[in-house]
C-alpha cells in the first residue's frame, strides 16, 4: 500500500482506503461544521506537531503556515508551563483581545495535531471554546478509528 503525505504526517497505514483526499476531505468537512457553528469565526486550522498546516479556513490573508507553526508551539508552551506548575494536563490555551479570542486544542490522534480556532470580539469566548472542544474531538476521534472500508 502506498503511503499518502498526510497518511506519513499523521503516522497511519491501514488497509482500509481511508488516503489522503479521504483525510483531507474529513479535515475540510469538520472545519466547515465548526465555522458554521459560530457566528464571527474568523479563523481555523489543523496542523501538526511540527507545524505544518493540514487543512485551514482563514478569513483574511493570513498565511496558514506561519499561523501553523505558532499556533503548535504556544500550545506546547502552555502544555509544558503546566506540568512545570505541577497542575494536570493542559486541556487548551487562550488568547484574549480586543479584536477577538484565540483558542487551541490539542487533537489526539495517531500523533498529536493542533486545532487553532480563531473568532472576533462579539463572539463569547464560551461558544467558541465549546465548538473548538467538539471539533477537536470529532476530527481525533475520526482520525483514531477510520470508517470502515466501503464493499
Amino acid at each position: 500500500m502506498q503511503r499518502t503525505t498526510i497518511d506519513m504526517l499523521l503516522g497511519r497505514l491501514e488497509t482500509a482506503p481511508h488516503g489522503e483526499s479521504a483525510t483531507q476531505a474529513l479535515l475540510d468537512a469538520e472545519l466547515q461544521r465548526c465555522w458554521q457553528r459560530v457566528p464571527g469565526m474568523r479563523a481555523l486550522c489543523v496542523s501538526t506537531a511540527d507545524g505544518r498546516a493540514l487543512a485551514e479556513r482563514i478569513d483574511g490573508s493570513a498565511d496558514a503556515r506561519r499561523i501553523a507553526a505558532m499556533a503548535n508551539s504556544f500550545l506546547t508552551l502552555g502544555e509544558t508551563l503546566a506540568g512545570e506548575m505541577q497542575l494536570s494536563q493542559a486541556d487548551y490555551a487562550t488568547v484574549c483581545t480586543a479584536r477577538g479570542n484565540l483558542v487551541l486544542f490539542r487533537v489526539h490522534a495517531a500523533k498529536p495535531l493542533t486545532l487553532l480556532a480563531l473568532a472576533g470580539s462579539d463572539t463569547l469566548l464560551a461558544a467558541l471554546l465549546v465548538a473548538a472542544r467538539e471539533c477537536a474531538a470529532r476530527i481525533g476521534a475520526a482520525l483514531r478509528d477510520p470508517a470502515p472500508a466501503q464493499p
